[in-house]
């Protein structure tokens, strides 16, 4: 989040999706160190900006936080990506398993 921030512009836009507690997607991205939940957020952004504690340096606003569901098309992706959402979905069918994150990086110009 502090590189995120770092080569934002005043007012630049970050936004991303990610996988959210409790779906099973989750716990199989490689790349998330720790679960997402629908709160995370909150570390991250105004008021508090909570992660300070934790060494963040920036400064978010929120412009949309919204749990998300993918349908199970997979025409466009790779043979894993296709195997990985047939069997996300077989377990939890219709549910949210993303979340949106877009906040607005708060900066001197």
């Amino acid at each position: 989040m502090n590189e995120a921030y770092r080569i934002l512009k005043p007012n630049g836009i970050f936004y991303a999706i990610t996988p959210c507690y409790p779906h099973p997607a989750a716990f199989v991205d490689p790349t998330h160190v720790n679960i997402i939940t629908r709160r995370t957020h909150k570390y991250f952004t105004a008021p508090r900006h909570r992660a300070k504690m934790y060494g963040f340096t920036g400064k978010f606003e929120v412009i949309r936080v919204k749990r998300l569901k993918f349908s199970q098309e997979t025409k466009k992706h790779s043979p894993l990506v296709k195997a990985l959402k047939n069997i996300l979905y077989t377990i939890l069918p219709n549910k949210k398993s993303h979340i949106l994150w877009e906040f607005k990086a708060i900066k001197e110009s």
